[in-house]
């Protein structure tokens, strides 16, 4: 059995601004910051971590700074936990998407988990990727607490399949918030979600 410790970044500087990031690199903001190195203090009073697992835009990776400095491990990249491609939408405000791809994005605000951003994936594929990733890390490192920093959409589309859900309920499911940790485990070739989105550690 496989352990994870599924982290979202920190708040960054598009979540500040209300944009949609996507795989567009931005770093954390000044709250961001701290929200990892709050995460990374938590972590190490309450787990031992043997392995630590990031996607590497800069926004996770900057969450994973600090915990890799407390457990003293490298930072370990993996493209399959990036953020959806949000094709045309990177950057851009939700009144700028609707107003210029309104079929798309009204689809999107009904069904997210069918939807697909204009030109870029769906969460289909996103979960896919996500959890082949996982997978993979998992049977690399049996026995072992892993740390993964990803994010809000991909742990979001992962829940589907945790909970053993389709993707058509993903928009009955809320978001994690920032520097949240999600516990779950991987045993004979199945997820178990224990805890989702623990926040706690967090201060204003």
């Amino acid at each position: 059995m496989t352990t994870f410790l599924i982290i979202r970044h920190g708040r960054s500087k598009s979540n500040e601004h209300g944009c949609f990031t996507g795989q567009t690199d931005v770093p954390l903001d000044e709250v961001g910051v701290k929200q990892a190195e709050q995460t990374a203090s938590y972590l190490y009073k309450n787990y031992t971590i043997d392995f630590l697992y990031s996607s590497p835009l800069l926004r996770a990776c900057d969450t994973a700074k600090p915990i890799a400095k407390r457990f003293n491990l490298p930072v370990r990249t993996e493209n399959g936990l990036k953020e959806i491609d949000g094709g045309a939408w990177e950057e851009k405000t939700p009144e700028q998407i609707l107003r210029l791809y309104k079929d798309d994005y009204i689809f999107w605000l009904n069904d997210i988990g069918e939807a697909r951003c204009t030109g870029g994936e769906n969460m289909r594929e996103v979960q896919t990727r996500a959890s082949v990733t996982l997978t993979e890390i998992a049977k690399q490192h049996d026995g072992k607490t892993v740390a993964v920093i990803t994010h809000a959409g991909v742990i979001r589309s992962l829940q589907c399949l945790w909970q053993n859900l389709p993707l058509s309920e993903m928009k009955n499911i809320p978001w994690v918030e920032n520097a949240s940790i999600s516990v779950v485990r991987f045993d004979h070739g199945f997820f178990y979600a224990e805890q989702i989105g623990f926040d706690k550690h967090l201060t204003d």
